[in-house]
């Protein structure tokens, strides 16, 4: 709304900051969409090549050739050292958006943020030194966005993709008021809490704030449980359990181990 209104009162810097802060809230709430790391390496590896061919054969070369006052209104523009403003280099909306989409799904899905702003900055800045120092008409930004994301990443993406069949977090155990046995996977981690959603139909929401091996589940609206936490190399296991539990006495003890058993070999497979 505040970049129409800049629009219309002609004040062009402030209609360029509130178009780039406008694309990039667009695309942080894109990301919340997405529900594993798979769908952000699945966009990257495909928008370089729908950007080439719009940039070089498709929509965006007619509206730079043919339609330089919408490319004016849409585009983010950055001013050259020692040109005149009209020599400006711009930004596509899609640039801006993927750029603040990726660096806000390195953030969620525990990748490195600040390689990931660096390496995308960095590779966009080469794109727009070479836009502006040669003939050409423009260049393709979104594969300095989505390589951005990916080069400094790739390890860890390469081992959450292989690991996709399994989720990363299984939430197990037995307590007075039910049986859990859910797979989830993490939205969000901090030093001091997981956000999770589990994959059921429909999904719920989780929350684990712990301390050490310990911690309280949140589970949609349900009461926090004390959980043991399990924080391994591959995963997490979240084993809810009753501080003053009476199922000891209602349950088969060969359930009870069978249940202890199945808790060792999670622990090991994300191990």
């Amino acid at each position: 709304m505040l970049a129409v209104l800049f629009r219309l009162a002609e004040l062009d810097v402030l209609f360029n900051l509130a178009k780039l802060l406008a694309l990039t809230a667009l695309g942080f709430w894109f990301l919340s969409y997405f529900e594993t790391v798979a769908w952000a390496v699945l966009i990257a590896a495909i928008i370089p090549w729908v950007d080439a061919v719009s940039v070089w054969r498709g929509p965006t070369e007619y509206v730079v050739s043919e339609q330089p006052g919408i490319l004016e209104d849409v585009s983010i523009g950055f001013r050259i050292p020692g040109e005149p403003a009209s020599a400006s280099a711009t930004l596509g909306p899609p640039d801006v958006l993927f750029f603040a989409l990726f660096l806000a799904a390195a953030d969620r899905f525990g990748l490195r943020v600040a390689s990931t702003w660096l390496a995308m900055t960095g590779l966009l800045g080469g794109t727009l030194v070479l836009a502006a120092t040669t003939d050409v008409a423009g260049l393709p930004a979104l594969p300095a966005v989505a390589f951005g994301f990916l080069i400094p990443n790739a390890d860890l993406l390469w081992r959450a993709l292989r690991r996709r069949g399994l989720a990363p977090v299984r939430v197990y155990g037995r307590t007075d008021a039910a049986m859990f046995d859910l797979d989830a996977d993490v939205l969000e981690r901090s030093p001091d809490r997981i956000v999770l959603l589990t994959r059921e139909r429909p999904p719920r929401n989780a929350t684990v704030a712990f301390e050490s091996e310990r911690g309280r589940l949140t589970l949609a609206d349900r009461e926090p449980l004390p959980v043991r936490v399990h924080d391994l190399p591959n995963g997490v296991v979240i084993v809810p359990y009753d501080e003053s539990p009476s199922l000891v006495y209602d349950v088969h003890p060969e359930q009870l181990a069978a249940d202890d058993a199945k808790i060792e070999r999670l622990i090991r497979e994300r191990n």
